[in-house]
C-alpha cells in the first residue's frame, strides 16, 4: 500500500510518501539552496526550489496569467514526483489538507487557484486508481494528538457517571487548538524512525527557541501526519 500526505502551500507545499513503510519527503520551497536548514538537510529531503516571477509592477491581466501559468508548472512537478513514486497496479490513498481559513499566510485567492490545479490534476489524471481524502485542519490536529497522547479522563455524572475524554498535550493544550509548533512537538514526542527525525532531536533546543517553527520542517510534518491519518 502506497500512502501520501500531501500539504499544500503556495510557498512550501510539502509531500510525504510511504511505500510500504519506506518514507520519502518533498518541498517545494521558496527557500533557497543555501538556506542553513535546507542544506542540513538535504540528503534526506528532495528539495524542489521555486522561483515566482511575476512583478508586481506589470498589467494586472498579465500578472495574473503569468501566475496562472507558474502555478500550472510547479503543479505539474508535484504531480510527476506523485507519478515517478507509484504504480496503478499499487492500493494508493492521498490524504490532502484542506484550506485554514484563518491563515493570514498571502493571498487566500493565490491560495485556492494553486490548490484547486493540483487537486484537479489528480481527480482527473489519476482517477480510478486513487483514493482522495480531504482533511479538514482540525481532523487532523485531533488525530495528530490521538496518536501522540493518553487522552486526559473526566468523570462527571451522579446516578450515571459518564466518561469524558480530553484530547491535549503534556502542557495541556486541546487538540483543536494546535498551531505549528504543538504539531512539531508532536513530532518529537514520538517514535518516528527517519533521518528528520533524528535531525530534528539533535536540533530540537535551537528549533524551539526561534518564535516560528522555520520552514520548510513546518509543513512536511503536517504532510508526515496527514500520511499517518491513512
Amino acid at each position: 500500500m502506497i500512502k501520501i500526505g500531501l500539504d499544500i502551500s503556495k510557498i512550501s507545499t510539502a509531500l510525504c510518501i510511504d511505500n510500504n513503510n519506506k518514507i520519502k519527503l518533498y518541498s517545494y520551497t521558496t527557500k533557497k539552496d543555501n538556506n542553513i536548514w535546507v542544506t542540513e538537510t538535504s540528503d534526506f529531503i528532495n528539495y524542489r526550489f521555486i522561483d515566482y516571477k511575476y512583478p508586481d509592477e506589470i498589467d494586472y491581466s498579465k500578472r495574473e496569467i503569468i501566475k496562472l501559468k507558474e502555478f500550472n508548472e510547479i503543479t505539474s512537478i508535484i504531480f510527476n514526483d506523485i507519478l515517478d513514486n507509484i504504480n496503478i497496479l499499487d492500493n494508493i490513498q492521498i490524504s490532502i489538507e484542506g484550506y485554514s481559513y484563518n491563515s493570514s499566510k498571502g493571498p487566500i485567492i493565490d491560495i485556492v487557484e494553486f490548490s484547486t490545479m493540483l487537486k484537479y490534476k489528480l481527480l482527473t489524471q489519476l482517477k480510478g486508481y486513487v483514493q482522495i481524502n480531504i482533511v479538514s485542519p482540525l481532523t487532523l490536529k485531533l488525530e495528530t494528538c490521538k496518536k501522540i497522547y493518553k487522552p486526559r479522563i473526566e468523570l462527571k455524572g451522579k446516578k450515571v457517571i459518564k466518561e469524558i475524554l480530553h484530547y491535549e498535550n503534556n502542557n495541556g493544550k486541546q487538540a483543536t487548538k494546535f498551531d505549528k509548533r504543538d504539531m512539531f512537538l508532536c513530532y518529537l514526542d514520538s517514535d518516528i524512525k527517519h533521518e528528520l527525525k533524528d535531525y530534528i532531536d539533535y536540533n530540537q533546543e535551537k528549533i524551539l527557541k526561534l518564535k516560528d517553527i522555520p520552514k520548510p520542517f513546518d509543513d512536511i510534518i503536517d504532510s508526515f501526519w496527514l500520511c499517518k491519518m491513512l
